[in-house]
C-alpha cells in the first residue's frame, strides 16, 4: 500500500474512532460544552442521523435495488436497530469500553454465515472467535458487581444488529451511496415513532446543545458515512481485502485512546487485557474471512 492510502486508511479510521466521543456527547452532554445540555435521547439523535443521511444521498435512491427485499433487512437491522442500541450504549457506557464491544460484530457475522449462509469455518476462525469473545466478556463483566452494564448489553445488541445487516448486504449487490440513501429512508421512520413512544422533550433537549450538537450531527453523517464509508470501499477496490480488514483495527484502538484523552474514561486492566484479547480475536477472525469472501462481502463496522 503506498504512503498516501495509508494516510487515507488512517484518516478513516481517525475518524471512526473519535466518532465514539463524539457520539457520546451528543447523547450525553459528557463532556460539559454547552451549559444545560445533557444530550439528546437517543434514539430521537439516530432518527436525525439516518434523516439527514437520507437527505444527502436522495438522489441515489434510483433505480431501485433488485431484490429489494434485503435491502430493507439490512436497513432495519444495519441502520435503526444498530444505531439506536449503539446510542443507548453511548449513553450509559463510556466510549471506550463500547468501542471494544461493538467489534463483536465480525465474530457474529461468521456465526451467522455459518447458520444462515452455509459457510464453513475452520478451527484458526474458530479460535479467534472464541479469543474475541473471551475479551469482549472480559472488558464488559464486573466482577465486583456480578452483573454487566446497560450499556455494554447495548453495545454487545448493536453488534448483532450490525452482524445481522452484514448478512443481508451479501444478498444485494447494490453500490456503497445508493445502499446506504436506502438504509437513511427506511430507518428514519420506525425511528422516529419509536423516540415518539419511548422519549420526550426531543426537540428542547436538541435545541440545548445549540450549533455544537448540529455539527456533531453533521461530522457523524458526512464525514463517517458518506466520506469514510465511500473512502473505505474505495480502497477496498484497489487493495486485497486480507490487508485492509485488519487495519481497521485502528478505529476501535483510536476509540479508546480519544475517550481515555478527551472524557478521562478510567483505564482497568480489564479493558487492557479484554480488549487486547477482543481485538486479537477479531484480527485473526477479519484476516481469515477476508480470504475467503469477495471484497463487497466484507464486514461493514457499525459506526
Amino acid at each position: 500500500m503506498s504512503l498516501r492510502h495509508f494516510a487515507l486508511l488512517f484518516l478513516i479510521c481517525l475518524i471512526w474512532g473519535v466518532n465514539f466521543v463524539v457520539a457520546k456527547w451528543s447523547v450525553s452532554g459528557t463532556p460539559v460544552i454547552v451549559e444545560g445540555f445533557e444530550g439528546a435521547p437517543p434514539v430521537f439523535f439516530a432518527f436525525l442521523r439516518f434523516a439527514l443521511l437520507y437527505a444527502i444521498l436522495a438522489p441515489w435512491l434510483l433505480p431501485v435495488p433488485r431484490p429489494f427485499g434485503p435491502v430493507i433487512g439490512a436497513a432495519l437491522t444495519m441502520g435503526a436497530i444498530q444505531f439506536a442500541l449503539l446510542f443507548i450504549g453511548l449513553r450509559y457506557a463510556t466510549p471506550s469500553a463500547i468501542a471494544i464491544v461493538v467489534q463483536l460484530s465480525v465474530p457474529f457475522t461468521t456465526i451467522l454465515s455459518v447458520i444462515f449462509l452455509a459457510e464453513r469455518v475452520g478451527w484458526v476462525r474458530a479460535s479467534g472467535m472464541a479469543i474475541a469473545f473471551a475479551g469482549a466478556a472480559l472488558v464488559v463483566f464486573k466482577p465486583a458487581e456480578f452483573s454487566f452494564t446497560i450499556g455494554l448489553w447495548a453495545g454487545v445488541g448493536a453488534a448483532l444488529a450490525a452482524a445481522a445487516g452484514a448478512i443481508f448486504i451479501k444478498r444485494t449487490p447494490a453500490p456503497a451511496l445508493k445502499l446506504q440513501a436506502w438504509i437513511g429512508l427506511i430507518s428514519f421512520p420506525p425511528l422516529a415513532l419509536l423516540s415518539f413512544v419511548m422519549e420526550r422533550d426531543q426537540i428542547s433537549a436538541v435545541l440545548a446543545g445549540g450549533w455544537p450538537f448540529f455539527a456533531t450531527l453533521v461530522f457523524t453523517v458526512v464525514l463517517v458515512n458518506v466520506f469514510g464509508h465511500g473512502a473505505f470501499y474505495w480502497l477496498l477496490r484497489r487493495y486485497d481485502a486480507s490487508l485492509i480488514a485488519p487495519l481497521t483495527l485502528m478505529a476501535p484502538l483510536i476509540g479508546v485512546i480519544s475517550g481515555v484523552a478527551l472524557l478521562g474514561d478510567e483505564i482497568t486492566w480489564q479493558l487492557i487485557a479484554g480488549g487486547m484479547l477482543a481485538l486479537a480475536g477479531v484480527g485473526i477472525v477479519a484476516a481469515r474471512r477476508s480470504r475467503q469472501a469477495p471484497v463487497e462481502t466484507v464486514l461493514r463496522k457499525p459506526r
